[in-house]
Formats: structure tokens, sequence, C-alpha cells
């Protein structure tokens, strides 16, 4: 492993309509640790998605023309695009795991994992169910079974064993808060999983997870008892423009356990690209876990990333104490993989979203791309979040 060394910093603020079919079926899972239950959750949910300007014909074949569109997109942060109410009927995979080690006053609190585009629940695992890459090194949920917190792992609308709507239209920022809004007041009220109800619950996001975290503050601010959000910038500039290094091609012609998708539905199909743009410096991260997330690697709706810009929005109703995890090599919310440090960090610039939280605590492990929880640096940053967690009363 490589040395590294750390920043941590502290900022201090100044100052739809749905509907739940509440059934589900369960299939127990055989797991050392934690003990984890596969879920499939139907449930139904409605949000105003915008509709972008999709060119008559527009090849999806052609890298350079979706990057395109989706640079241009992003780039007029100032265009209005109307909005229609876009509905998600579907069934939403997920893991819930009981942790190994049992600490009271965590038994009613869950952590709820929320991934980023082209990964599914597997990279909260270390890539790998039961067992990830190097055992549990790289496991999120392990680490944090050991704390004493019960987790809950979904696969986002359109990757893994989750329903995959149209990957424009309804595969959006919006509506996927909406459906981690009933997701979390299923957690609440005891209906996603059997037997369990949890008075709080903790937001885990990785990249386009963690927006949809910020978006969740922003639209449902009385969710969410404190938020990690992982892979987490201000900007959208560095995302759309180190984005065609990736060559985003469509996953059905890319490979055959993707054969039937819409053409909608992207893979990076560069190795070098995913790297530079997802991974950062080699030396930072075991190559062969760099193999296997190229090699195993899930979808990204092209509603997704014309749509980010509607998660990153300021959050003026959330109280939930913040930490924000972003590597200093970050290609994705970093022009040039530089994010630096201090107050003028991409970390330090994201708690201005969150003006009325608790605190909002950020760490930056230097020598760590994108893929926080997969480099040599992982299990730090794992007790960092954690010990946050402990210093805010959970």
């Amino acid at each position: 492993m490589s040395p590294f060394r750390f920043i941590s910093s502290t900022w201090k603020p100044l100052t739809t309509t749905t509907f739940i079919l509440s059934t589900f079926l369960t299939t127990s899972l055989v797991s050392a640790n934690p003990n984890c239950t596969e879920f499939r959750i139907p449930l139904t949910a409605t949000a105003s998605n915008e509709v972008f300007p999709i060119p008559v014909g527009l090849n999806y074949s052609n890298p350079a023309a979706i990057s395109g569109l989706v640079q241009t997109v992003l780039g007029d942060a100032g265009t209005v695009y109307p909005v229609i109410p876009t509905t998600f009927t579907g069934i939403i995979a997920g893991r819930y795991c009981e942790p190994e080690v049992t600490i009271a006053n965590r038994s009613d609190v869950v952590q709820l994992f929320m991934s980023g585009v082209t990964e599914n629940n597997l990279y909260w695992f270390g890539l790998g169910y039961p067992n990830g890459y190097d055992g549990n090194e790289y496991s999120t949920v392990d680490y944090a079974s050991k704390q004493g917190y019960p987790t809950f792992v979904i696969d986002r609308i359109g990757v893994g064993n989750s329903t995959h709507p149209d990957p424009i239209l309804q595969q959006q920022v919006n509506l996927e808060e909406a459906v981690s809004h009933q997701l979390v007041t299923m957690l609440k009220a005891g209906t996603a999983v059997p037997g369990k109800t949890f008075n709080r619950v903790i937001f885990v996001g990785h990249s386009y997870g963690s927006i949809l975290g910020n978006a969740q503050a922003t639209n449902h601010p009385d969710d969410i008892s404190a938020f990690i959000l992982t892979g987490f910038g201000v900007s959208i500039i560095p995302v759309a423009a180190d984005l065609p290094q990736t060559v985003p091609f469509p996953a059905d012609l890319y490979a055959p356990r993707f054969a039937g998708l819409p053409p909608g539905y992207l893979v990076t199909s560069s190795e070098p690209g995913r790297r530079g743009y997802l991974w950062g410096k080699p030396g930072s991260y075991d190559e062969g876990i760099f193999e296997m997330d190229y090699n195993d690697e899930d979808v990204v709706g092209l509603g997704e990333l014309l749509s980010i810009d509607a998660g990153l929005k300021e959050a003026p109703a959330s109280t939930a104490p913040v930490y924000i995890i972003t590597g200093d090599s970050d290609d994705v919310f970093c022009l040039l993989a530089t994010c630096g440090d201090g107050a003028g960090s991409p970390q330090a610039q994201a708690c201005s979203l969150f003006p009325k939280a608790e605190t909002c605590e950020y760490f930056i492990p230097v020598g760590t791309g994108h893929m926080i929880s997969l480099h040599y640096s992982a299990p730090t940053s794992f007790q960092k979040y954690h010990a946050f967690l402990a210093s805010v009363g959970f």
C-alpha cells in the first residue's frame, strides 16, 4: 500500500405526489459479516422531470455527439427547460444488512447507500457479494456493520436488478430523488424491512448518489438525519469537460449482458478514459480492483448526465449535519484532477449548499481519485466518516 496524508476541515454555517405499493418479496441470503437479506420492493413515485433538447436522429453510437450534448446542456446553466410530470412504477432491488455488532443507540439508525453512475449496490461491498475484492477491505457496509449500524443498500432505478425505465425522460435527478424519498418513508414506517422501524436515516452517497442526497436535502429536508457525501463537488464544469475521455457508448452494443437496453443507456467504453476520469493517479489503488470495476461496470442513463444540475442546489431548510469526502485527484469535480485544499477546495465550496446544516465538515484523502471506497485510502475514509457520525450523536 502507498503512504497517504490527509486533510480535514470544518465549515460552520452562519446561521411530489407519490404512491407506494407496500408489498415486497424477500430472499434470505447467507452472509458471514454482516447478515444480509435481499429485497425487491415495488413502488411508484412521481416528479417533474425536464424535457431536454435531444436532437432528432441523435447517433448514440457517436461518443462525440453524446459528450457534446451533455456539455451543451450542462454549459447552459441559465437555461430553463420545460418540465412534465413523470412517473416511475417498478422494482427497487436492495440488500438490508444487520450489523455484526450490537450497539443499542444505533439499532434505530440505518445507513442508506446510493451509488454513482455505472455502479450498482456492489460498489458498497467492495465490488462483490458476499465478499468483495480482497475480502472486506473495500466494503463500506462491512465497516459500518462493525460499528453497529444497520445498512440498506439499493440499486438505483436503471441499474443492477432494479427496473430500467426510459433512460432519458424518467432516469433523472428529480424522479430518482422522489424514489429515494419513498424509500426513506418506508424505512421509517417499517414497510421496507419487515419488523424494522428506523427513527433516523443516514444518507451515504457516492458521486451521482451524493447529488441525489443534495436533492433530497433540498426537496425533503426532514427526511435525513445526517449526510455522508463522497466523490462530491459543487461545480458541473469539470463533469462535462472531462467526460469525453471515457468515450460514452450504448451499453447494448458494448456487452451482451446489456442486450435489449435502449440506446440512452451508456457505458464508459475506454479503459484509459475510465481510469483517468474515475480513478486518478496509478499507485493510489490496486490494479486488480480497477480491472474488476472496468470489466463489471454498470450503466448510466443519458437523462442522469443531463439532469445533474437539478441536484446541485442550495438546501435552505436542511439542518442535518454533512460530511463530504472527495479526493484531491478527483477528475469528475476538479479540473485536471487537481482539487486543492482549504476554503477554495470543491469540498469546502460544497458546504455552501447546506447553509443551515448543524455542521458541515470535509475530508480530502490526498492521492485519491473519484472512487473513494475503492482506493487504498478507503479504510481511512470509512473511519473518518464514522468518527464524524459519532461526534454528532450517532
